[in-house]
């Protein structure tokens, strides 16, 4: 496991900071992000399903996040991720996946804690089904993550 990897943290307790306009937690690096397929399946109109291939380098961390209401598969490729998620108000704690395991994140899942727990560039793709018309309306990476610290800034703005 990577050396900064803290399974006993509260997921509450990250320093979450905006640094040359992106948020990452305590300025770690964040992700690269790729849109690796797309479509709208017949057999759920008004519904689209996307792949996004995710590169997480050495040490990095994403802050606490929702996904637009989509639903979520997201399969290891290779690497380990360690993720946390309060789903309908359950919290099962930090788990570590590995190359070739899953995991899911129904609807309205609040992703909590997400970070490389390797020695290596962590890669998974996560699938979504989320509404076409979040996807029209905001664009597929506004759409699909909504950083909550983000989010914050701009309630306050308004």
């Amino acid at each position: 496991m990577a050396p900064s990897l803290d399974l006993n943290m509260r997921w509450q307790d990250q320093k979450v900071v905006k640094a040359d306009g992106r948020w990452t937690v305590d300025g770690r690096p964040g992700n690269n992000v790729e849109v690796v397929y797309q479509h709208q399946p017949s057999n759920i109109p008004g519904m689209t399903f996307i792949g996004l291939k995710v590169t997480s380098p050495i040490n990095s961390a994403t802050p606490p996040h929702k996904h637009g209401g989509a639903a979520v598969v997201a399969t290891m490729i290779r690497g380990c991720m360690l993720n946390q998620m309060e789903c309908d108000g359950k919290n099962d704690g930090p788990k570590v996946h590995s190359e070739g395991e899953c995991w899911y994140e129904p609807p309205g899942c609040h992703h909590v804690r997400s970070e490389n727990a390797g020695e290596e560039d962590a890669v998974f793709i996560a699938n979504f089904i989320i509404e076409t018309k979040k996807i029209e309306d905001l664009g597929i990476l506004r759409a699909l993550v909504q950083i909550d610290a983000e989010e914050a800034e701009r309630k306050d703005a308004e």
